[in-house]
């Protein structure tokens, strides 16, 4: 109750001078129900998006199509995570199982941003200017990009890719794992139709290294999140 309380307090403090001012980056992923609603031409990705670190802002993860430019948004695919609004503490810690459709390719992680008002590149922390009740001040948010040696996945027309769970963790880096059976096993039915793409490519130094709790990160201002 007491870090529900406090978040509330930094909420009414704290407000972002970029938020209205600049489009978010890259392009987000169109959300799909079944196999049956995916276009033709394209594939469906399914994908859990989570956080030890509560979230003030959404949790985006980019990833760029191969042969596209970080620079062209409509080359950067983000897939999204909030806090919930009325929830006492951090609860996106838990698996949140969605299924997107995305044009053929191969799509490599190249960043996470929490409120980022661009795509972070290689080891950037994402800067924003915001507003306190004492004035403005440019602080730090989570982020981080990430070179070429990073998680990668294959969307293939009308088949289903099973990208995985994407954590960010309290080190302030993107983690993978396998999506548990029980969690996932409604959306499998949902794309049963499909034939199913090949496995995502993972560094092993991505692999979940523990079980994602809630936890805190201090940035570079000594703000603990």
């Amino acid at each position: 109750m007491r870090s529900f309380i406090s978040a509330l307090l930094l909420a009414t403090m704290l407000v972002p001078g970029w938020s209205s001012l600049q489009a978010d980056p890259g392009t987000e992923a169109e959300r799909v129900s079944r196999a049956s609603s995916v276009d033709e031409g394209m594939g469906a990705v399914v994908i859990s998006i989570r956080s030890a670190l509560y979230l003030e802002d959404r949790l985006d993860v980019f990833f760029l199509r191969e042969g596209g430019n970080i620079e062209n948004d409509a080359d950067v695919v983000r897939f999204g995570r909030k806090q919930g609004l009325l929830s006492l503490g951090n609860n996106t810690t838990s698996y949140k199982v969605r299924a997107y459709q995305l044009p053929p390719g191969t799509y490599r992680l190249v960043a996470h941003g929490v409120g980022c008002p661009k795509v972070p590149a290689v080891d950037e922390r994402c800067l924003v200017d915001a507003s306190f009740l004492t004035g403005t001040e440019e602080i730090s948010r989570p982020s981080r990009g990430y070179t070429e040696l990073a998680p990668r996945f294959e969307v293939r027309s009308g088949q289903v890719t099973y990208a995985g769970d994407f954590a960010l963790t309290a080190q302030n880096t993107i983690e993978w794992s396998v999506i548990p059976a029980d969690e996932i096993e409604r959306t499998q039915r949902r794309f049963s139709r499909f034939p199913r793409a090949p496995d995502p490519e993972i560094p092993e130094e991505f692999a979940l290294k523990y079980v994602l709790s809630p936890r805190s990160l201090n940035d570079d201002w000594n703000r603990r999140y």
